[in-house]
């Protein structure tokens, strides 16, 4: 009887055993359970505690890079929308300004302020485009002569302008009078 009982608990071991290392390759909950119980009663560190501490790492620096991204995309939606109005507006005041500037005098008047609005709407699409690169962290910064030429341009001297105009004229009416 002694014989029976020891080779009966010997093989329910070994089954238990093999159950045990089945379910443990098997079920990450049972393998989980397991690993908080030798881990709580031996005061050892198991894999599965290590492994769980990485991934929580993990899921931290996931969960900051989606952050990021998120508003990345953000940024780039309100530049890109700022930016689509903006071409929208200035191209449909471009197209109305034809006609006003066909018109004798007037028309130099209706040209200088188109150009003067269309310099300011470039202005803030390079100051839009300067916001984005802030907050993307690029560490580039839109190029300083872009925002001169487009905020603060140097206007030519009219005095210049004017002779260049006048020398122009005066070329084009000997040449016309030569061939008339």
């Amino acid at each position: 009887m002694l014989t029976w009982t020891r080779r009966l608990f010997l093989t329910g071991v070994i089954l238990s055993l093999l159950v045990t290392n089945l379910l443990t390759l098997t079920s990450v909950a049972f393998n989980a359970a397991l690993s908080g119980v030798i881990s709580t009663a031996a005061g050892v560190q198991t894999v599965a505690d290590v492994m769980s501490q990485r991934l929580t790492g993990k899921d931290k620096v996931i969960k900051q890079q989606k952050s990021a991204a998120v508003k990345r995309t953000a940024a780039v939606r309100k530049f890109g929308t700022r930016l689509s109005v903006r071409t929208k507006r200035v191209a449909t005041r471009s197209v109305a300004a034809i006609p006003a500037e066909a018109i004798p005098y007037l028309g130099i008047a209706a040209l200088i302020g188109g150009t003067a609005y269309e310099l300011y709407e470039a202005c803030q699409s390079i100051k839009d485009l300067d916001e984005l690169y802030g907050e993307l962290g690029l560490d580039e910064a839109a190029s300083e002569g872009a925002i001169a030429a487009a905020c603060n341009p140097q206007l030519p001297n009219p005095t210049a302008v004017w002779e260049s105009v006048k020398g122009n004229t005066d070329t084009w009416l000997e040449s016309a009078a030569e061939q008339g």
